[in-house]
């Protein structure tokens, strides 16, 4: 008898040392991952807003930049006390379901499985599709197929994008991680160039000093984050956080990671290295053009000068830059979808639990790959069909041939859905800090350290702002239709609209697949989970027999 517990001793042993040895991220890389996941377009495009909404005063954007910093920095830091309980690859999902109730983790999982996987292996590849247009613009080249139809074949190209990542990177950490590196390094060029281009305009354009007191736009009451720059201040910290959003992708491949108890510590300096990125960013592009930050500001100086190839280049490198957070969250989506199989959550688990494979997740890539297609299909078709034709104006369209504006559609519609996806991850990012908060103290396996606490509170105060804010924003708006500058131009009417629209929708699909696979009231499920189990347990057996 002890010579048989002997010998499953070293086979357990053995099993041990042989998942270690596959693991293949290292600490480095995983600190990579974490400035990968984050840095993308969203800098580029986020600070000109930033600054719009701060009425071009320059003390106000940048204060917005560095309280968002500083909230995101907190949150890393509380995140350390809160992934010392572990949550294995589910990362903010594992989360909210040690620190919170089991409706807040059920919509919680229904939001990152049924609306936010999809939604970003949608918008993220026509962000880089949309990219690419801008580059061959810049070059002088044709970026459109000059059809009706230009929305269609962008969209399946954006598809293939996705599929690709899914079928590398979500199937091996080691392809993705060798992926990542190269796209890190790539999207370290634009940043590069943006930087010192800011610096250059600024030394040679006149009147190009900085903007303090702030400009009061016109008709500044028909919309609620400009009515005053306090409110901008407030609504762009939810624009900060997008650029910020899919920090917490490394926390969700801990599994194939050479030292998972270092996860937080990446974390930190990960997300310390993206802010001093962001803020010398955000103050560059200010400087350039005090009253808009916009990027596109940069891409127009450029082609006065005859030198629009800078523009195609740093727009073709952003472009490829973005792929960084797609390859990224494949990465950490396959693995989440086989932990929430492995805990019976997604539809079919029973009969694919014993298939999940921690190194070669091949379960998950089939559940992300479906899934995908289906909904990405469905939002192209919406966007493509049916939607405003946001990225044009009375000559045309940016991106179609002249007579066309599907893909101007496309990409708008991108844009919505895009809307709220980081302003939800971070809200239930928030309720797994409030939970550890008051479980810190009676929960053995949490890990206490002196920095939670003051870290936490800061997160609360400066993320909850801003989500309040952001989700006040959109019914506001609704009501100042009455006023007849809005009412009279139903393109903004139906904008307004379908903003609202999509967060309600995002609410009822966080919280509906819970009534049907869970009943919050009676907490019973449609089946014995435990009787699975067992017999699974007994097929192991006779099949080992």
């Amino acid at each position: 008898m002890n010579s048989q517990s002997n010998i499953l001793a070293e086979v357990k042993q053995i099993n041990s040392e042989s998942a270690i040895k596959k693991k293949k991220i290292s600490f480095i890389s995983a600190i990579f991952i974490v400035i990968g996941s984050c840095i993308g377009s969203g800098i580029f495009f986020k600070a000109g807003s930033v600054l719009q909404n701060s009425w071009s005063s320059f003390p106000i954007a940048i204060t917005s930049w560095i309280l968002s910093a500083i909230g995101v920095i907190c949150m890393s830091l509380s995140l350390i006390e809160v992934t010392s309980k572990k949550a294995s690859n589910l990362s903010m999902i594992g989360w909210v379901k040690n620190f919170s109730t089991r409706f807040m983790y059920k919509a919680c999982k229904n939001f990152m499985f049924y609306v936010y996987m999809p939604l970003t292996l949608f918008f993220m590849p026509l962000y880089v599709v949309q990219g690419f247009q801008d580059a061959l613009v810049s070059f002088g080249v044709q970026h459109h197929f000059n059809t009706a139809h230009d929305w269609a074949i962008w969209a399946i190209i954006g598809l293939a994008i996705s599929f690709w990542f899914i079928l590398t990177s979500g199937l091996s950490s080691k392809f993705g991680n060798m992926q990542n590196w190269v796209i890190t390094c790539v999207k370290f060029f634009p940043l590069a160039i943006i930087t010192f281009l800011g610096i250059y305009i600024a030394s040679v354009t006149e009147n190009s000093s900085v903007i303090i007191t702030p400009i009061k736009p016109e008709n500044n009451m028909l919309r609620f984050e400009s009515m005053w720059p306090g409110i901008g201040m407030f609504i762009s910290f939810a624009a900060i956080f997008f650029a910020y959003d899919g920090f917490y992708y490394s926390v969700g491949i801990q599994t194939d990671m050479k030292q998972p108890e270092k996860t937080s510590k990446a974390l930190v300096i990960g997300l310390s290295v993206v802010t001093a990125i962001y803020l010398l960013i955000a103050t560059s592009m200010t400087i350039a053009f005090p009253q808009d930050g916009g990027f596109g500001s940069f891409t127009g100086f450029l082609e006065k000068r005859n030198l629009g190839w800078v523009a195609g280049v740093t727009n073709l490198m952003i472009s490829i830059g973005i792929l960084g957070i797609i390859n990224s969250f494949s990465m950490w989506s396959t693995r989440f979808t086989e932990d929430l199989i492995s805990e019976y959550e997604l539809p079919f688990s029973h009969k694919y639990i014993n298939k999940t494979n921690v190194n070669k997740p091949m379960i998950g890539v089939i559940y992300v790959s479906i899934i995908t297609t289906i909904l990405y299909t469905l939002f192209a078709t919406i966007g493509g069909l049916a939607y405003l034709p946001v990225y044009s104006d009375s000559n045309g369209s940016f991106y179609d041939g002249e007579g066309f504006s599907s893909m101007s559609r496309l990409l708008g519609f991108a844009d919505l859905m895009a809307n709220w996806t980081s302003t939800f991850a971070f809200g239930f990012i928030v309720i797994a800090i409030i939970g550890c908060m008051k479980k810190r103290n009676t929960d053995p396996e949490i890990v206490k350290t002196k920095t939670f606490m003051p870290a936490a509170i800061i997160t609360i105060i400066i993320v909850s702002a801003g989500l309040v804010f952001q989700s006040i924003a959109p019914f506001i708006n609704v009501i100042l239709i009455y006023h007849p500058q809005v009412h009279n131009d139903s393109n903004e009417v139906i904008a307004r609209v379908m903003i609202l629209v999509v967060l309600l929708l995002f609410v009822a699909l966080s919280i509906f697949p819970s009534m049907v696979d869970y009943d919050s009231k009676w907490g019973k499920k449609k089946y014995n989970i435990d009787l699975i189990v067992k017999e699974n347990e007994i097929k192991e057996i006779e099949s080992e027999n």
